[in-house]
């Protein structure tokens, strides 16, 4: 009887620590977000800045004296520097993959996301860097739904269903190169081409009757900000973000999209 109560207490053990085990190597662990975490991105892409920093062969063995740096090794660095605290299924590590996941064609053939995009030969170095963009943009998202929530410390202004609307209508008033202006000149009714803020206040007249700023222009001067939070560099948000030419036509969709892409979320959370 005592070595029966044994076995089945030695296998009772087996199974939670298995189960323990399983848990905390979820590929799909969705831990909490902090502005920790875009602190964690914004260093990992500075450590992985140029192409000569790159490694294309990783194997996610992060040597300390390393000179070069995959993605997953960019990011385990960096979250070593700001937190002090790696985990492989740490919050910016999760969403770094949840972004390959998204923007990847063959991310259903990988078997270590992290590890199989950096590796893949199609991979471009300006893939790696659109990655921290887009990592950064989602660990905000993640921040603006919770403060959103009821019961949040700072709470964000309401968005309705017309502020979607407007949104939509401004990626159609930039849905081609030849349609964005990148001047600021004043907003005629009869231009060929258009800068970021006058489809701003072109797609709120259309929307809502009038110009006045509304929860979608206020998203994207705060998405902008979390671009420079220092204000450095686009001091007229709108407008210096417009102009900059680091910025290309894809850079405009992504951030359109996104910006959408926030104010759906934010409506779901109402």
């Amino acid at each position: 009887m005592e070595r029966a109560r044994f076995v089945f207490c030695s296998l009772v053990t087996f199974l939670l620590a298995a189960c323990v085990h399983a848990q905390g190597d979820d590929p799909n662990a969705r831990p909490p977000v902090s502005k920790t975490d875009i602190d964690i991105v914004r260093r990992a892409a500075q450590i992985l800045d140029s192409p000569a920093k790159w490694n294309r062969t990783d194997n996610r063995v992060c040597p300390p004296d390393s000179k070069t740096f995959s993605l997953y090794c960019a990011l385990e660095k960096a979250t070593d520097e700001v937190s002090k605290n790696f985990e492989h299924r740490g919050a910016a590590m999760q969403e770094a993959r949840f972004v390959i996941e998204e923007i990847a064609p063959d991310a259903n053939r990988y078997s270590h996301r992290l590890m199989d995009y950096n590796n893949d030969p199609k991979t471009s170095f300006a893939d790696i860097q659109g990655v921290f963009w887009l990592l950064e943009k989602h660990i905000a998202i993640r921040l603006a739904n919770r403060q959103s929530t009821p019961g949040s410390l700072a709470p964000t202004a309401a968005v309705t269903k017309a502020d979607l609307q407007v949104a939509k209508r401004l990626r159609e008033l930039l849905d081609s190169p030849s349609k964005w202006n990148r001047a600021d000149t004043d907003c005629l009714a009869d231009a060929k081409s258009i800068n970021l803020l006058c489809a701003f206040e072109k797609a709120e007249k259309e929307v809502t009757g009038t110009s006045e700023d509304g929860a979608t222009i206020r998203e994207a001067r705060a998405m902008i900000s979390e671009l420079d939070p220092s204000r450095s560099k686009y001091k007229a948000r709108l407008v210096d973000y417009n102009a900059d030419p680091a910025i290309t036509f894809a850079d405009l969709q992504k951030f359109l999209r996104l910006l959408e892409e926030r104010l759906v979320a934010r409506v779901a959370v109402r």
